[in-house]
């Protein structure tokens, strides 16, 4: 996608601030394509072996939600070698009140020399040239040196974010049966996504994608976030979910109750080894009867036969009730994602 003309000269203005606060040998330029390997050996050198990721993940999800606002820079070591990188976005579904998302990191070897500091002073001039009211960011619990770091400088923790797995080696189905041969007595019917998209026209799969979404309102207006979001437009639902080659239509799962969605598992591809959980929602007429629980079951039971190595979630932490859900099937948590966020004089 072409950037749009105004990126340069933005782009120019925070280089020019942030090259101004840098320590004597460091200097900071535009993020390059190349730069995705350093960081994210980096990054996973400091991270949970769940939370490990690829640099092409990351090429192929910065596609999938391209963001005309997103400034990335990256800082260059005395030695040319890769020291840190900033960000700066409106993210995957702007927030109504302008809010951007903001996040700095340094590479090991060169903290404490003032780095950070100098990048996130860069990025919250840029924010207030935004109109932004506030930065949002975000720090794992497993880095309490980094929570401390962005507490002095103003941040604020206003939730927490979980992320959680089972490994399917372990997994036994056997145990779980009972979940889904009650929500059959009740009359729901577990239907995978690629099952249901097999018997339909084009013009019906298309239906069915409208239907899960419409169905998704509710739900995802009832998910406790820590910053509440508004439900993505459809044109992001279906990107996600048709044209990005990320789901996984048979270990996807809908609740049927007649022809009423009652419930759905939405499960996305992670580096060609795991299941990724999008979206758990029971409608709120279903709720109480264990839906939850077999679609769960249900896509864990269909990864295992899959062959894959875990199923992973992520859910806010005063999602007691998913939680609840993923603990009863021996999930286990890494440290958490701590939100936070800066009000912007």
């Amino acid at each position: 996608m072409p950037l749009p003309k105004v990126y340069p000269r933005v782009m120019g203005t925070m280089l020019d601030e942030l090259n101004a606060r840098l320590a004597k040998g460091y200097r900071a330029r535009a993020f390059e394509d190349a730069d995705r390997e350093p960081i994210v050996a980096e990054g996973n050198a400091e991270a949970h072996p769940m939370e490990a990721e690829t640099a092409d993940e990351w090429r192929h999800w910065d596609a999938m939600s391209e963001d005309p606002s997103r400034l990335r820079v990256t800082l260059v070591a005395p030695d040319g070698s890769v020291a840190g990188t900033a960000v700066i976005n409106a993210g995957m579904t702007p927030l109504p009140d302008g809010a951007q998302h903001a996040h700095v990191r340094v590479h090991r070897a060169h903290r404490r020399r003032g780095i950070g500091s100098a990048m996130l002073d860069a990025l919250e001039s840029e924010a207030r040239r935004r109109n932004a009211p506030r930065l949002l960011s975000g720090a794992s619990a497993g880095k309490p040196f980094a929570l401390e770091w962005a507490t002095k400088r103003g941040f604020r923790e206003i939730g927490r974010r979980i992320m959680s797995y089972i490994e399917l080696a372990s997994y036994d189905p056997a145990r779980w049966r009972e979940p889904l041969d009650r929500v059959k007595r009740d009359g729901i019917h577990l239907r995978s996504f690629a099952e249901v998209l097999a018997e339909r026209d084009d013009a019906g799969r298309e239906r069915f994608w409208q239907e899960l979404y419409e169905a998704e309102g509710p739900m995802w207006d009832d998910i406790p976030f820590s910053t509440p979001m508004p439900h993505w437009p459809f044109d992001r639902f279906h990107q996600l979910m048709v044209t990005s080659g990320q789901l996984l239509n048979d270990l996807s799962i809908v609740a049927y109750d007649g022809d009423t969605i009652a419930g759905f598992t939405a499960t996305g591809d992670r580096a060609k080894r795991d299941g990724w959980t999008y979206m758990t929602g029971v409608a709120r007429t279903h709720r109480g009867r264990g839906i939850a629980m077999a679609l769960k079951v249900e896509a864990i039971d269909r990864a295992k036969a899959a062959g894959r190595r875990a199923m992973c979630t992520v859910n806010d932490e005063p999602n007691k009730a998913m939680r609840s859900v993923n603990s009863k099937l021996g999930y286990h948590a890494v440290p958490d994602s701590v939100e936070l966020a800066k009000t912007l004089a």
